[in-house]
């Protein structure tokens, strides 16, 4: 479907809770996980999309989870809700990032820090 077909579909369906787009392109074998106002500014301007699946902070969560499950947990500090992420410096060190559990902390450490 084109862009602009895939944005309207997503427009038609989206409902409250949902903040997450997984789309793919079977062609170019591309799955990505965008926040959904960025993804329909990105489909609006000639993206082609194959498929796409709506999903809200706590499946995107899940999903991300399913794939990386020792490295993330959820925990509370000072009354809010953060994502602790355990990794290795290039030391060997281990370090500790934290981040909101809100759509916009998750997909800054899928974006910049996770997969980067």
């Amino acid at each position: 479907m084109t862009g602009r077909e895939a944005a309207a579909q997503v427009q038609a369906l989206r409902k409250e809770g949902d903040c997450f787009v997984k789309w793919w392109r079977t062609a170019d074998d591309v799955v990505d996980f965008e926040l959904i106002d960025p993804f329909l500014a990105k489909v609006e301007n000639g993206q082609s999309v194959d498929g796409f699946e709506l999903l809200g902070l706590e499946g995107m969560w899940r999903l991300f989870t399913d794939l990386n499950p020792d490295q993330v947990t959820r925990t509370v500090q000072n009354g809010e809700e953060i994502i602790l992420w355990k990794w290795q410096d290039g030391a060997g060190n281990e370090k500790v990032s934290s981040y909101p559990f809100t759509p916009e902390g998750l997909k800054s450490l899928i974006d910049n820090d996770f997969f980067a």
